[in-house]
């Protein structure tokens, strides 16, 4: 690739040239995180309810080397023609998007009189594909803080800053960044903007030996005539902050919890966080640009740790609504051959006939090609078009459209790894918990609203195929997750604690729980590690997604979550593994 140093005509300031490779841009002295923390003593910011409208801007981007920079991504892959065809005729082209580009959304937020920043809509921010802006990147944005500026040219002024995460709803990424912008009495400075660490790499950053750091000066509009309700989006914000886990360092945790974090790449490692005894024990988060200031609002992608998030809890929380008996219902059950679908053959038919929600929780259809990386193969043109597709129903034909796996004998033989099966599952049972209640119920909304709020952990986000109003699809399943840090411990503890809230109630099946440590085998999108106590054999059950993201749930109630940065490839070893879990259990007998 060539260094990429156009300015792209009709969203470019004068601040936004792409640079890369011998030119090695310098950072401005913004883009430092001090610059996005109220300084100690700080008098609040003045509060508004208002609507922040930003242009697509091309970034500066300082990438090593310079030639692994992918622009255009669903180009450069060279797959998505089919997804090209499917684009609405008034939409940006696909092979177009560009990802050196911050795209110009709208943002809701609230300022409070105490300081606080908080953004109306949590979730994903994007637009319909008729709609989309002529970047990649959609974006997420976490609450902040605002505060009064006594010097420089803008005394006077107040200053917002806030987490943001770049990402992209059919993907499972999210490159870190922070956010700022200054105000009074309706005018607004450019949103500054910096991004460094990118967790769940795939799309952009596969490769270890890749740097990238970028910043803008996006042009804003503040508007302050919004139907924003302030008193209902701050009451449920400092209800929220109300259950926030305090936070010390991991280091307090002792030598072999430091020792045990220590043998992890730190290159690699974004972050290690312990959940003990209602305490996160974690270091700080630290970026090419410093020390993170928001590190328990930042959205983290976190690849297959997905399918234990959603189709794993969902089918547990069903479970125990509605009994375990549901898993053993077959797939088709809930899907219309003929209608909504046709088989390649009549012996893909058999065998799919006969594939329950359990197998494919267990990864155990008997469906597809052999294996994950024979199923991903670029020759294998259905995964994609399962994958990729806008509308659901088309996903819905493509995957009913694969051929039986020719080394499996049927259903409930081998797990074999495949990302369809986790859709699939979840699909079926959000059609099972409409035939419960209603048409309009969804699993992402039962899991906000009954797992992940009762933890302590509201605000559940996940990627979903794209919708003509842009409102939210269904989730990918078997990726697309993006929580935070404290969403994984909470979730992982949850686990830890057989399924029982942490102000009681059983949230989660037991049995079903208490069978994810019963084997050391793979099951209900769920992993074990085998590690020792003492003299007995501990199958520790856990969420794994590539790039080295897991997150372990422990016999004493504890909980273990591992990030990885900026490497697709990366893993953590078994033995680390082990090494982390023996030090936390050591806790709880000090």
């Amino acid at each position: 690739m060539s260094t990429f140093t156009k300015v792209y005509a009709g969203f470019a300031t004068a601040a936004s040239l792409l640079v890369s490779g011998a030119a090695h841009a310098e950072a401005p002295g913004w883009t430092a995180t001090t610059s996005f923390s109220a300084p100690k003593g700080a008098a609040p910011g003045m509060p508004f309810a208002a609507r922040l409208d930003l242009t697509t801007t091309a970034m500066m981007i300082e990438a090593d080397p310079a030639d692994k920079m992918i622009r255009y991504p669903f180009e450069w892959w060279g797959i998505f023609d089919f997804l090209a065809k499917q684009d609405p005729a008034c939409a940006l082209p696909l092979m177009q998007l560009d990802a050196g580009l911050f795209p110009g959304l709208t943002l809701n937020l609230v300022a409070t009189d105490t300081g606080d920043l908080i953004p109306a809509n949590r979730g994903i921010i994007r637009r319909p594909v008729a709609e989309r802006t002529a970047s990649f990147w959609e974006f997420i944005a976490g609450p902040g803080k605002t505060w009064r500026l006594t010097e420089g040219e803008h005394a006077g002024w107040s200053k917002a800053a806030f987490p943001i995460s770049l990402v992209q709803s059919q993907e499972g990424e999210a490159w870190l960044g922070l956010a700022s912008f200054e105000y009074k009495d309706g005018q607004v400075t450019p949103l500054q903007v910096q991004f460094s660490s990118d967790s769940a790499g795939g799309f952009l950053f596969w490769d270890p030996d890749f740097d990238v750091t970028a910043w803008a000066e996006v042009p804003a509009t503040l508007e302050f005539a919004t139907k924003i309700d302030a008193a209902a989006v701050t009451a449920d914000f400092n209800a929220e902050r109300e259950t926030r886990l305090p936070v010390k360092p991991l280091d307090d945790l002792g030598d072999a919890l430091k020792v045990a974090a220590g043998g992890l790449d730190p290159v690699r490692t974004l972050a290690v966080a312990v959940l003990h005894r209602g305490t996160l024990y974690m270091n700080p988060v630290t970026t090419p640009f410093g020390t993170h200031p928001y590190q328990q609002e930042m959205r983290v992608g976190v690849w297959s740790v997905s399918k234990s998030l959603i189709p794993g809890m969902a089918a547990m929380r069903l479970a125990q609504k509605y009994g375990p008996e549901f898993l053993d219902t077959l797939i088709v059950s809930y899907f219309k051959e003929g209608e909504e679908f046709t088989y390649p053959s009549s012996a893909a038919k058999e065998r799919m006939d006969t594939v329950t929600i359990r197998n494919a929780l267990n990864m155990q259809s008997g469906m597809g090609p052999d294996g994950y990386d024979a199923n991903w193969d670029a020759k294998s043109t259905n995964t994609y078009q399962w994958s990729y597709s806008y509308a659901l129903a088309d996903q819905i034909r493509h995957y009913f459209n694969q051929e039986l796996n020719p080394n499996v004998a049927g259903p409930g033989q081998k797990m074999v790894y495949m990302d369809q099966d986790m859709w699939i599952a979840a699909l079926a049972m959000q059609r099972f918990l409409q035939s419960k209640e209603g048409p309009d119920a969804t699993i992402l909304t039962m899991l906000e609203t009954e797992v992940y709020a009762p933890i302590g952990a509201p605000h559940f986000i996940s990627g979903t195929n794209y919708t003509p109003d842009g409102s939210i699809g269904f989730p990918f399943s078997a990726w697309g997750a993006l929580p935070t840090i404290d969403t994984l411990a909470r979730a992982g503890q949850l686990i830890a604690n057989g399924g029982i809230g942490p102000v009681g109630g059983q949230i989660l099946d037991p049995t079903l729980v208490a069978s994810l440590s019963a084997s050391p085998d793979y099951g209900l999108a769920f992993w074990r590690t085998v590690a020792k106590r003492d003299d007995t054999v501990l199958n520790v059950p856990g969420m794994r997604g590539s790039g080295g993201n897991i997150v372990l749930s422990l016999p004493n109630g504890d909980a273990i979550v591992v990030l990885g940065r900026d490497d697709y490839n990366h893993s953590v070893s078994d033995e680390q593994l082990v090494a982390l879990i023996q030090a936390t259990l050591h806790l709880s007998s000090n």
